[in-house]
């Protein structure tokens, strides 16, 4: 039994498993990726996004994209609209 769970764990770490991103940083794996291109300021654009609907899927939307947003340093907008003032979709 654990021989099977190192073995998952590897194909989870390994290289050929790099296609999957967990949304969160592991200290002791590091995925060296291709150097950033530098992007000069004047050229930088914001990407707007705008989700429709703040229930369960519009939520999820804007949580993941956010993830995205801090660990790539994406310039993404996110706007979320819902016809209810509240956050969760209807009752």
């Amino acid at each position: 039994m654990a021989i099977m769970r190192l073995f998952a764990v590897y194909l989870l770490l390994s290289g050929s498993s790099l296609a999957f991103r967990l949304p969160f940083k592991l200290p002791f794996f590091h995925v060296q990726h291709d150097a950033p291109q530098l992007v000069a300021e004047s050229e930088v654009q914001t990407t707007r996004v705008a989700i429709v609907g703040a229930g369960a899927g519009g939520s999820s939307a804007a949580f993941w994209i956010a993830k995205a947003k801090e660990r790539f340093g994406l310039e993404v907008e996110v706007d979320v609209f819902d016809r209810e003032p509240y956050i969760g979709g209807s009752e």
